[in-house]
Formats: structure tokens, C-alpha cells, sequence
């Protein structure tokens, strides 16, 4: 017979005990108690739900500028490609001084001076027109490190340039009455009489291309070209060493012929996108 084990003792509960799954019993007359809510620090927080609709925004947003800048610079490199833009060239053709005579007065001495620069401008680019808007135009004389003087400014209407073009710019300016230093005034008046006085015009506007009637880019031209005597614009045996601007940035230029043909496509995109080494050619006569 197998040998049976040892039955354990049944242990026995001690006074008072609940069993804690049984439900407690209610002592008569007394009401059950009400939980007590957690502090809301105990409390779980709700995890908060992510918006996915920015993330898929921003994603789009992205993707689309990176689009635009890659179509735009495809559509420059075509451009310049298909068409080699290059900037006009601008000669000083002449500079006349019919008038200049200073008069001394009881209050001081006064200038009546009458003044007509001659600009040619030339177009090279076979394919391409180029507008430019109006045109600012500064006439100075004497030298400006020394007792420079500008005589005023004339506003000119601008216009379209057809290809392989050349259009003169001629214009004049009439100062009447004007009151000056003595010293300078007298300085001035000999220096013109001895053709030694030196002239400038400066230049500002803005200009474009135009292919088959559109309109193509706009550029803030700043061009100055003086430190040249009466004397050597007439007989041209001196070139202008000119200064330019464009936008915030300067370079300093000298004038050139027409056959600077070379690297115009690379001087292009350069000045386009904020270099700064582009020509203008200036010739006296």
C-alpha cells in the first residue's frame, strides 16, 4: 500500500479578519463611503496627439522653394546659353563748355555756365534689346579732390535699344546766377581758359533685356567717369579711368573697345547674382 502523506494543519484565521475579496459588510445604519478623488498630479495625463498635418506642411513647403530655386537657375543657365547677354558699351564722345563766365557782384561772384556731354551707347548683343528706364544724369566740373563742383543733375526719359544698335545721349545743362566762393570762382575761370579744367558726368539708372517684347531683369547701373581735362577730351589721347556701381557693391573699371568680347556670359551671371567685375568702355575724341 502506498504510504499516504501527512495532512497539514489547517491554519485558523485570526479575530477580525476580511477577506479582501469579499465585498464589506455594512454595519447597520452606517452609509458606504465615497471614493476619494486623486489631486490631479496623481492623476494620469492624456498623451498629447501629434498634429502630422504641420510635419506634411513644412515637408511640402520645402520640397516646392527647392523646386522654384532649381527651375529658376535651369531657366538662367538657358538663358544665358541661348542668348549670351552682355552690357552695352558707353563712350564720351564730348564734352562742350559754350559758356562759362563768372561775374563779381556786390554780394559775391556768380556763375552762368552752359555745359553739353555727348554719351554714345552701343548695343553688341545680337539677339537681345535693352531698355533702360530714366536716366539721372550729373554734370561736375573741376577736380573733386580739390575744388570740385557739381553743377546739378537733368533727368532723361529712357528707351529701348534694338540690337547691334548705337544710340547717342546728348544733352545739356544751363546754370544761371549761381553764387560761388571767390577763390573758387576765379580758380575755375582760369582753369577753363586754359582748357585744363577738368569735367565728369556720372550716370545712374536701370537696365534690362528684352526678348521678343518681354521684359527680362532689371539692374541699378551707377557710372561715373571724369578726372579728364578739357584738353585731352577733345583731342582723345587720353582714355577715362571710370568708376562704377552696381547695387551695394563698387569696382573700379577702365574704359575698353569694342572688342571686349571675351568672358561676357561669365561677367554676366557674376553681376547678376552680386560680383562685381563687369566693363564699360569709354572713349574720348
Amino acid at each position: 500500500m502506498a504510504q499516504q502523506s501527512p495532512l497539514k494543519p489547517v491554519l485558523k484565521k485570526p479575530p477580525g479578519y476580511r477577506d479582501p475579496n469579499q465585498p464589506p459588510r455594512l454595519v447597520p445604519g452606517q452609509t458606504p463611503r465615497k471614493p476619494v478623488p486623486l489631486p490631479p498630479s496623481f492623476q494620469p495625463q492624456p498623451k498629447p496627439r501629434r498634429n502630422s498635418c504641420c510635419r506634411v506642411f513644412c515637408w511640402v513647403s520645402c520640397i516646392l522653394i527647392l523646386v522654384i530655386i532649381v527651375v529658376v537657375a535651369l531657366a538662367a543657365g538657358i538663358f544665358f546659353f541661348l542668348f549670351d547677354p552682355r552690357l552695352p558699351l558707353v563712350y564720351l564722345r564730348s564734352f562742350q563748355i559754350p559758356l562759362f563766365n563768372t561775374t563779381v557782384k556786390s554780394g559775391g561772384t556768380y556763375l552762368d555756365s552752359w555745359t553739353v556731354p555727348e554719351m554714345e551707347v552701343k548695343n553688341p548683343n545680337g539677339k537681345l534689346d535693352i531698355f533702360y528706364s530714366v536716366l539721372h544724369a550729373y554734370v561736375s566740373v573741376g577736380d573733386p579732390n580739390d575744388i570740385g563742383l557739381v553743377l546739378g543733375m537733368k533727368e532723361l526719359g529712357g528707351f529701348t535699344q534694338k540690337s547691334r544698335n548705337t544710340t547717342t545721349v546728348k544733352f545739356d545743362y544751363v546754370v544761371k546766377n549761381r553764387q560761388l566762393n571767390d577763390a573758387v570762382a576765379k580758380k575755375l575761370r582760369s582753369q577753363y581758359e586754359g582748357k585744363v579744367m577738368k569735367v565728369g558726368v556720372e550716370m545712374k539708372t536701370k537696365l534690362g533685356y528684352v526678348v521678343k517684347g518681354w521684359r527680362i531683369g532689371t539692374m541699378d547701373i551707377d557710372v561715373e567717369c571724369g578726372d579728364l581735362t578739357m584738353k585731352e577730351i577733345r583731342t582723345g589721347s587720353t582714355m577715362p579711368n571710370c568708376k562704377c556701381k552696381m547695387h551695394a557693391y563698387k569696382c573700379r573699371v577702365k574704359g575698353l573697345g569694342d572688342n571686349d568680347r571675351h568672358g561676357s556670359k561669365l561677367r554676366m551671371l557674376l553681376m547678376r547674382y552680386g560680383a562685381i567685375s563687369f566693363k564699360w568702355g569709354f572713349q574720348g575724341r
